[in-house]
This record gives structure tokens, sequence and C-alpha cells, in this order.
């Protein structure tokens, strides 16, 4: 399939952050997602950044830009509004504590009764029902960072990380020491990073090429060797 001239998609970065995937530095973009993404689209595809502090809100926008994000479809209540790439890489949702207080899954029982420090806005399949039934808190908080200091600081019992994420803010940290958290043995959950894009007819088209280069840098081990300037 062939794209047009003077097609162009535009990735919708999330301003307050997401590391090391989406990062604003200095007042400029950067981050493992933008690299994936500009990776990611094929010849005659123009890669575009905006800045949004709402951008999720802006794949629900009906208008000319064609968005997308990076984003998994279980984080998401209404997936199904989007049109969604091949898989790009596999995130680790792992639980974390304190080295003073190092909590272990074993199950579902093994969160009873606990504090369970989410990002604001995200699904957990894996613990989802224990918010459901009472049998754990949830306390949303909007920042990654935020969510470690409160961790150290003993103001949630535990807390949910994909491991780059966690791993990559801990190791850039003055504050942080990787001694003073305790990682679970085993992940919580796996999930499947894609992009997701604007779910109008100009898109679907496009989504054929970009899926096929997706296919091509995974299997040349692109998206890897980016990953590797952020671990």
């Amino acid at each position: 399939m062939s794209v047009g001239a003077g097609d162009s998609i535009t990735f919708a970065l999330f301003t307050r952050g997401w590391p090391p995937f989406e990062m604003v530095v200095e007042g400029e973009p950067q981050g493992a997602a933008l690299d994936i993404f500009r990776a990611s689209m094929p010849d005659g595809v123009e890669p575009v950044v905006s800045m949004k502090p709402a951008a999720r809100s802006a794949l629900r926008e009906r208008g000319d830009t064609l968005y997308t994000r990076l984003e998994c479809i279980d984080w998401m209540d209404d997936a199904e509004n989007f049109l969604w790439s091949e898989p790009v890489m596999t995130l680790e949702t792992v639980l974390y504590s304190t080295s003073a207080h190092p909590v272990e899954y074993r199950g579902e029982s093994s969160l009873y009764g606990l504090t369970i420090g989410c990002i604001k806005g995200f699904n957990y399949p894996e613990v989802e029902t224990l918010f459901e039934s009472g049998k754990a808190n949830r306390y949303n908080v909007n920042s990654d960072l935020v969510l470690l200091r409160m961790l150290k600081a003993g103001r949630v019992d535990v807390a949910l990380f994909d491991r780059a994420t966690v791993n990559w803010l801990i190791r850039n940290s003055i504050e942080l020491r990787p001694e003073d958290y305790h990682v679970a043995a085993d992940p919580l959950g796996r999930s499947q990073l894609r992009f997701a894009f604007s779910k109008s007819p100009e898109m679907i088209p496009l989504l054929k090429s970009i899926n096929e280069r997706i296919r091509v840098n995974r299997e040349q081990g692109v998206y890897d060797r980016i990953m590797e300037q952020y671990r």
C-alpha cells in the first residue's frame, strides 16, 4: 500500500509526563515514546508532536488532525472507541513496597486490607476486583514520581508501576534509592503497548502501513535498541 504525500500523524504527548516514555525537558518534548513513534511511521507520513495536558482526550477529538498515543488496551475503559496498532512491546506491571515492610504478591488475598497506590485514570485489571469489593483501597496519584515518594513515606502500603518507568525514575533521582524499595518477585501482569489512533476513516488505510513498519521494527530489534537508551 502506498501512503499519500502530505499525510501526517500527531503524537499527543502528556505534559505531566510518563518517564521515560513521555517527558518535557526545558520545554521540549522528549522520551522513548517519541523515538518509537518516529521509527514506526512509514515513508510518506510526517510525524508531528503536540504537547497536551489531557493527552488522551485528543484521541477523542473529531477534526482534521489524526492523533495517536502509546497505550495498552486494558488501561482504557473505552478502548473500543479507538483503532489499535500491532503490539510494539510488552510492559510488566510490578508491585512495589518498602524494604522495611516488603510485600510479595501471592494472589489477591496477599493485598487484602492494603492501600494500593495507583495512577489516576488508569485501569489495573489485576486488582480491579479488589477495589470493587472493598477488600483493598485504591489511592490515586497524578504522577509516578509522587507515588514513589508517597510509598517511601509510608502513605500507601504498596504501589503499582510499569517496570520501565520505576527503574528510570529511581536511577535518575537523587532522593530515591533502589535499597528503599522492595520489588515483588513476580509481575502482577503484562500488557501489550500499542499505538491508539483516532477512529476516523482517514486512519484506516494508514494503519496497514504502520503495522507493516512495526512488524519489521520488532523483527530487527529497533524498539529494543531504543529502550536500551532509557535503561
